[in-house]
């Protein structure tokens, strides 16, 4: 018996008493077997009205899904994670630029996080690459009373989504709007954790720029989030020292960054660094995150669109079991490349304080700011 034939035969099996739960809709995709002839065989059916009828709303998201989206050659299949229970997909659109196919929801459901936060010498270029957007940085208060900006480098392995599988270098800049009150754009530095604390009291990342590897993802970011997605190329290995060393080049193949992140901790480290955590928390008089699930406001524009109010959205991240560690320069080695943008973020004078990995994550993009369900420790008053 073909996958086809397969898939036909265990629905026609399942759905005699005319309801089809999550349950039945595994057993159909296990029947499909990840092949071309059960995705046809999936197609089939769901474009059937009266069998769609059937099917339970969190099911029928994962027979679409399955239908639609091959599962990747050695990525582990957590479509039907808990997480992702009320969190449906229902298709796809197309782009206005580049004519894909493009899911109408933005799901991950496996993938490999990376973050390196860490001070900006330069508050004045910092502010300036935001202008007229509607946001400025957050500030961060040295104990020498220097006042620096939050920057931050995203080193993301999406290795399954809506769009497929593909890979993603982020800068960023830690922001809030500029009508909020004035103590709510300041943050004393206790360590490295206080530079998180602006985000855990609801501060935005404000995204100066994106590389990607694929197009569909860029085109969902550009088209329906208002962001300044380019094509990029990386290579990410997982070392025996326990670390994630990436290099990101872009469209014209000139160097962005690369270093490393931990992705371990050593004996202690971990205590050390909830330890670390509480004090910054304390100080910033927000609550030390209890849970892994974080949900981020974001911020972009264009960069044709300079002068112009940017775009706020959001992405969730259920962390399952993230590392975070305050660290040295040497222990990310960070080199900016030759690249506009690497030079760009370079004159801003980065340096890492704190690095955080979660090796199997699972999120969502909320692309409008009223579907966010975020509510801040400290919520921004506006």
């Amino acid at each position: 018996m073909t996958e086809y034939e397969a898939v036909h035969a265990t629905w026609d099996c399942l759905a005699r008493d005319a309801h089809v739960g999550m349950s039945n809709a595994v057993a159909v995709v296990r029947a499909a077997g990840n092949s071309e002839g059960g995705r046809r065989a999936l197609a089939e059916i769901l474009s059937d009205d009266a069998k769609v009828e059937m099917v339970d709303e969190d099911a029928l998201s994962y027979l679409r899904i399955s239908r639609d989206l091959p599962l990747p050659p050695g990525v582990e299949d957590q479509r039907i994670d808990a997480y992702f229970r009320d969190k449906f997909y229902t298709g796809t659109r197309l782009t206005r630029t580049h004519q894909l196919q493009n899911p109408k929801e933005f799901l991950y459901f496996n993938m490999a996080v990376g973050m390196i936060t860490g001070t900006l010498d330069d508050v004045r270029g910092a502010r300036s690459c935001m202008a007229d957007s509607g946001y400025e940085p957050v500030v961060v208060r040295m104990p020498d009373g220097v006042e620096k900006a939050i920057g931050g480098v995203m080193v993301n392995e999406f290795r399954d989504t809506t769009f497929g599988p593909y890979n993603e270098v982020i800068f960023s800049v830690t922001a809030v709007p500029t009508e909020v009150r004035a103590p709510l754009k300041v943050v004393q530095f206790i360590n490295g954790f206080s530079l998180q604390t602006a985000l855990d009291r609801g501060a935005t990342l404000y995204l100066l720029k994106l590389w990607l590897d694929q197009l569909s993802p860029i085109d969902g970011g550009n088209d329906f989030l208002g962001t300044n997605k380019e094509l990029g190329a990386f290579v990410f290995t997982d070392r025996s020292d326990g670390t994630r060393e990436f290099r990101a080049v872009d469209k014209e193949s000139q160097w962005l960054v690369r270093g490393k992140i931990p992705r371990t901790h050593a004996p202690g480290e971990a205590l050390a660094a909830r330890s670390a955590y509480h004090d910054a928390s304390l100080a910033a008089g927000t609550r030390m995150p209890t849970g892994t699930l974080a949900v981020v406001p974001v911020a972009s524009r264009p960069d044709h669109a300079l002068g112009e109010p940017a775009t706020p959205w959001a992405f969730a991240i259920d962390w399952r079991r993230a590392v975070l560690r305050e660290v040295l320069p040497p222990e990310v080695d960070l080199r900016w490349g030759e690249s506009e943008w690497g030079r760009r973020f370079a004159r801003l004078g980065f340096t890492p304080m704190l690095t955080a990995y979660g090796s199997q994550c699972v999120g969502q993009i909320y692309q409008n700011m009223g579907d966010c369900p975020f509510v801040a420790s400290e919520p921004l008053q506006r």
